[in-house]
């Protein structure tokens, strides 16, 4: 006689404190990961492309920093902003989660690679100071490349451990990431609309009593090859740029 297994739906108020302590795990994991690679590596790496350009020093970046001048004030401002963006990043990487595929090492690829060119593209430019002053030029965008792909892979491995170490996490654990949720506050524009489309989600796997994308594998697929759409042109304008600066 074949078993019949029944999922019990959580209420509104269990899937809400569910979703609130999931993106709270990817609130700090993605934030300590955009300050640390962000923040201080990309610190670092400015740091070396200036010393290997002397004549630089003093020009204003596109990011409105002076090259070679590193003061107090630029550097807490990089690092606040690159925490932002990390955990802007964390918040994206929650949405991007279900439509990973694959064995481990194929998940940890594609979401690694995927990010590196697309916000590579985004960084490097022909036009400005950034990658016309700074040289060589292989090295500057390598580094702006392999940053948001490190940060990328780091906050898969850390994330997908945080949220993995118990189903049930203790109530202390659930106020800690929780409370990290007013990290948001600055980038409130991203999160309304991120918290629309997850009640529009929920109330549609109520209704049809499953995860939409797990009941609707054709509707994942046109999201994954919107993805690789995405890819291919930034990775179309970046291979441009580069030949541009070359």
């Amino acid at each position: 006689m074949a078993t019949v297994v029944v999922r019990e739906t959580p209420s509104w108020l269990g899937a809400l404190q569910r979703a609130t302590y999931r993106l709270g795990v990817a609130t700090v994991a993605g934030g300590l990961l955009g300050l640390a690679i962000g923040g201080v590596g990309g610190r670092l790496a400015m740091m070396l492309l200036a010393r290997l350009n002397p004549e630089a020093t003093g020009l204003i970046s596109d990011d409105g920093f002076h090259i070679g001048q590193f003061t107090v004030v630029a550097t807490l401002n990089l690092l606040i902003l690159t925490t932002l963006v990390g955990i802007l990043g964390g918040g994206i990487y929650l949405v991007m989660r279900p439509l990973m595929i694959g064995p481990r090492w194929f998940q940890l690829l594609s979401i690694s690679v995927g990010p590196a060119i697309v916000v590579g593209a985004v960084l490097v430019h022909p036009d400005g100071v950034d990658f016309t002053a700074l040289r060589p030029v292989w090295l500057a965008v390598a580094l702006f490349v392999v940053i948001p792909g490190v940060y990328a892979a780091l906050l898969t491995l850390l994330a997908d451990r945080w949220m993995n170490t118990t189903e049930h996490p203790s109530w202390r654990r659930r106020v800690l990431f929780t409370a990290s949720l007013i990290l948001w506050a600055p980038l409130a524009p991203f999160l309304l609309p991120g918290a629309l489309v997850w009640f529009l989600f929920e109330l549609l796997r109520r209704r049809i009593g499953d995860d939409i994308l797990r009941s609707n594998p054709p509707f994942a697929w046109v999201l994954r090859l919107g993805l690789g759409l995405v890819f291919l042109v930034s990775l179309a304008d970046l291979t441009r740029d580069i030949s541009e600066l070359t």
